[in-house]
């Protein structure tokens, strides 16, 4: 914020403005993700379908190089601690060459980001024999034959925490939502997070596993 901006007095203007996109929606969830990320530190976080949360999931994981410690850390959890997390970004081009959008090339330099160009059916396989399985991924892609693909083939892949974006129309539950309900093979905790003052491209749904 600069000395001309006032705090509390006015709206906080809109961060990495260079990424946004009209009518996606994710201008509130950007930074919802990178604060879920920050808490949960996870090591393999997956996006499908990148786009304005590409910074945010990439500057959580560079904030995660320190670790706070104000008197309540848990001291094993750095006992043979080696922070080395990977944030994979999977996108068709659909909407043009990522590497050529403003300010990707600072992305691209990142030790922590890897890009692949396509779409993301049939890469599962690939992905966890080189990165491991992903405890954080973050879906936005496509349509409701995607969110079937997507639970379909890397549901086992997945170890912790998938947020879904567009699960409700309206403020109702769409065939999103219905495709991953019927797509997830083991018990998992769900919420919905719905923004009221949107038709659409206005909702997430986070799924936990439930790790046995």
């Amino acid at each position: 914020m600069t000395k001309s901006q006032k705090p509390f007095l006015e709206p906080r203007p809109l961060e990495y403005c260079e990424h946004y996109t009209p009518g996606m929606g994710t201008e509130n969830v950007a930074p919802f993700l990178r604060s879920m990320v920050q808490m949960l530190r996870p090591t393999r976080v997956l996006e499908i379908g990148a786009g304005y949360t590409t910074p945010f999931l990439l500057e959580a994981l560079v904030n995660n190089e320190h670790v706070f410690n104000d008197g309540n850390l848990k001291e094993e959890y750095l006992s043979n601690y080696n922070y080395d997390p990977k944030l994979v970004v999977i996108d068709d081009m659909s909407l043009g060459d990522l590497s050529e959008r403003a300010g990707m090339d600072l992305m691209l330099k990142s030790k922590y980001f890897s890009l692949i160009e396509g779409v993301f059916q049939g890469k599962a396989k690939n992905l966890v024999e080189k990165y491991g399985v992903f405890d954080f991924v973050w879906f936005d892609c496509g349509d409701h034959k995607d969110y079937e693909a997507f639970f379909s083939e890397y549901w086992d892949i997945c170890s912790g925490y998938i947020i879904c974006h567009f699960t409700y129309s309206n403020g109702k539950p769409n065939i999103n939502l219905k495709s991953i309900r019927d797509n997830i093979k083991e018990p998992a905790t769900m919420i919905d997070i719905i923004e009221p003052h949107k038709t659409r491209q206005g909702s997430i749904t986070i799924i936990k596993k439930s790790l046995l």
